[in-house]
């Protein structure tokens, strides 16, 4: 061997390559099984609070819809800071041999959604988080999803007694009547008067 490129096998593009021993197969690629909701909660948190997400909020899903068991919203402090933690989330959940999850909003990263299965993401920068409110949205007094009408109604009418009776009845509006439009210049064809 003296050393000259024709000792080594090429391909076409110059690159060496190593021809695969006759009768062996690569080994399959292995994934770890799906992580339960709460596991993946729980790793989600850790690695969100790793990147230095502010204001991590978990909320509890589980019979209020069927999209997803939980959803953990958080703020990053910039679009810089909310994309960075976007890609961290998605590389950990590749190592952790997750699903690739869906990711909405990469390009401007003022509100990027991961979805990842069982659970959802949301990554705000400050202002955006104050404007869209989902903790409110998802919060408490969500309807269970497939209740009646009449439990539905229930918790509204409880509200509409409870602040009736602490005087804090609401009143009605009165909506000012409309005026009729009067005309301010004459018209093409009329006579003169």
């Amino acid at each position: 061997m003296d050393g000259s490129s024709s000792d080594w096998p090429q391909a076409e593009n110059g690159t060496l390559t190593t021809k695969p021993e006759a009768g062996l197969k690569p080994a399959p690629e292995r994934r770890a099984a799906p992580l339960s909701p709460a596991a993946l909660v729980q790793a989600l948190h850790g690695i969100i609070d790793d990147a230095k997400a502010e204001d991590i909020v978990t909320l509890d899903l589980a019979g209020k819809t069927s999209i997803a068991d939980a959803m953990i919203v958080a703020s990053g402090r910039s679009d810089r800071h909310v994309g960075a933690i976007a890609e961290r989330i998605m590389s950990s959940l590749k190592d952790m041999g997750q699903p690739s999850p869906r990711v909405e909003g990469m390009p401007v990263c003022d509100w990027v959604l991961i979805d990842a299965g069982d659970v959802i993401v949301h990554l705000f920068r400050p202002e955006v988080r104050g404007f869209y409110n989902l903790e409110k949205l998802w919060g408490m007094g969500r309807p269970l999803e497939g209740a009646s009408a009449e439990e539905v109604e229930k918790p509204k009418r409880a509200r509409k007694a409870m602040a009736e009776s602490a005087g804090d009845a609401p009143k009605a509006r009165r909506v000012p009547a409309r005026k009729p439009a009067t005309r301010t210049t004459p018209r093409r064809n009329a006579a003169p008067r």
